[in-house]
């Protein structure tokens, strides 16, 4: 009853392999009755019907009929085909002194274990060991690359431009990046974790983070608005500042994240585009005010000296026709060579007019036959100032499109001299050295103060100082002036690349 009840199927089989007893495992298998298998062998009991050539248990049981002179015990793990069941078979030769009259006939017993739900088992222990060594495989590569995307972010956030801080939920700072040190003037090695973010703010924008960021962060997650930060030794900086808040999982707040940017450059930027602009506005007034003014003078030169000369033309005229009428032919001779010269006269001042507005021999000879004459005519017309040229450069070495403006450059140069200087010596150089052309204007005058005369300038009462500056930076120039009171002026104008120009 004991071996009948146990789970393993056993036989005892005699020296031709023939099953001598077996255990009811064999009807709970639904392999056969146990009173009708003896004198079966194995292969016929358990693969009944079986005609395989190759089967193993064929093989088997040969192979333990050939070991019998050897007693040993033959262990075998299979996944039967027929059965469909893994099997664990074992043979154990019984020894001569074990014998036993009732059991004279016996030579082995065989042990067939069914182990398919064990291998089961195992199949699901090995591929949850598989599945499991995978998922490991998973989370160690997930937790390498958060620890590498960790390790760049860290290195972003140190390398950053923008200030960066964490702080507590009372504000005591938690972390700083390289460049909040810098902005706030703290030390490489200081510790900062017993500071607290509003330390290191101005005091409009202390109460604007107590008062509005830090409880609309806590309310809709982030706050973003105008700060100044103030460094440890006063130094302050306008910056655009972002404030997050960090929620725990009962809604209260227990960190912030501070981000600001620089906006320093912006700002001077900004306002430099509005000086720009006003200089702008304030240059296209002054050229309305120039354009008005030569008008002006055109027009009291054409009135006062064409239209007198003109008027005295006509008279002549109208005096030689009189005489021609009287038949007095000597008179309207006389009248003839007057009005020769009146013409004359007024042909001069339509030249010297014409030669104010634009010299015809700028285009007609160059810029050097110009400057000639320009020299001649300053030294004719201001005698008492002594002045000293410097040209060397060739015609051909200036581009066309900088010949009228170095003459109108020289010409503002040389009047606001005359008329605010008070200088009795000036010297003009215009050179040329590789692809580089550099124009000087150097006076000994009175001076002035260029900052002041700048703001002079903006006004709209200064000397012209913008015009000249923003015709250089129009013909691709850079414009620099040096003066100081009682030191004189020099303008020195370079343009780095005549030969393009």
């Amino acid at each position: 009853m004991i071996v009948d009840a146990i789970p393993q199927l056993l036989c005892l089989v005699d020296k031709d392999g023939r099953i001598l007893r077996v255990n009811r495992t064999l009807e709970r298998w639904g392999l056969g009755d146990v009173s009708t298998v003896s004198g079966s062998s194995l292969h016929g009991t358990l693969h009944s019907g079986c005609t395989a050539a190759d089967c193993y248990l064929l093989a088997l049981e040969q192979k333990i009929l050939n070991d019998l002179a050897h007693p040993e015990r033959t262990q075998l793990e299979v996944f039967d085909p027929v059965l469909q069941r893994h099997l664990a078979i074992r043979f154990q030769p019984t020894l001569p002194e074990e014998a036993h009259p009732d059991m004279a006939e016996v030579l082995a017993l065989v042990s067939i274990d069914d182990v398919s739900e064990t291998k089961r088992e195992e199949q699901r222990v090995s591929k949850m060991h598989v599945s499991m060594r995978h998922r490991i495989l998973e989370e160690t590569t997930r937790r390498l690359e958060t620890e590498s995307v960790q390790a760049r972010l860290l290195n972003l956030l140190s390398k950053t431009p923008n200030f960066i801080a964490i702080a507590a939920a009372d504000g005591t700072l938690i972390y700083l990046n390289q460049s909040a040190r810098q902005m706030l003037q703290l030390d490489e090695d200081e510790d900062f974790r017993h500071f607290k973010i509003f330390e290191f703010l101005t005091p409009q924008a202390r109460e604007t983070m107590l008062e509005e960021a830090l409880p609309v962060a806590v309310c809709a997650g982030t706050w973003n608005g105008s700060s100044e930060l103030l460094g440890r030794r006063g130094r302050r900086i306008s910056t655009n500042q972002v404030v997050i808040a960090h929620l725990n999982q009962d809604g209260k707040c227990d960190a912030y994240s501070i981000v600001e940017q620089d906006m320093t450059a912006w700002i001077q930027s900004e306002a430099a585009l509005r000086r720009s602009q006003e200089e702008a506005r304030l240059l296209t007034n002054q050229l309305l005010n120039v354009q008005e003014d030569e008008r002006q003078r055109i027009a009291g030169d054409l009135h006062d000296v064409i239209g007198q000369s003109l008027s005295l033309i006509k008279l002549s005229i109208d005096n030689v026709t009189a005489s021609l009428d009287k038949s007095t032919v000597a008179e309207a001779g006389n009248a003839l060579q007057g009005l020769s010269a009146k013409v004359k006269d007024a042909l001069v001042e339509v030249r010297r007019i014409s030669m104010d507005l634009r010299p015809a021999m700028l285009d007609d000879l160059g810029i050097l036959p110009t400057l000639s004459w320009f020299f001649r005519e300053f030294e004719s017309a201001c005698p008492g100032i002594r002045l000293i040229k410097h040209i060397a450069v060739k015609e051909n070495e200036i581009a066309t499109s900088l010949k009228t403006t170095i003459f109108r450059l020289l010409q503002e140069a040389t009047t606001n001299i005359v008329k605010h200087a008070g200088a009795d010596r000036i010297e003009v150089a215009l050179l040329r050295q590789d692809e580089v052309l550099m124009l000087s204007v150097t006076d000994n005058g009175k001076g002035f103060d260029p900052r002041r005369r700048l703001e002079d300038n903006r006004s709209g009462s200064g000397m012209g100082l913008t015009s000249m500056r923003e015709r250089v930076r129009l013909s691709g120039g850079v414009f620099a002036l040096d003066s100081a009171p009682a030191r004189g002026t020099a303008i020195r104008v370079v343009w780095p690349d005549a030969s393009g120009a």
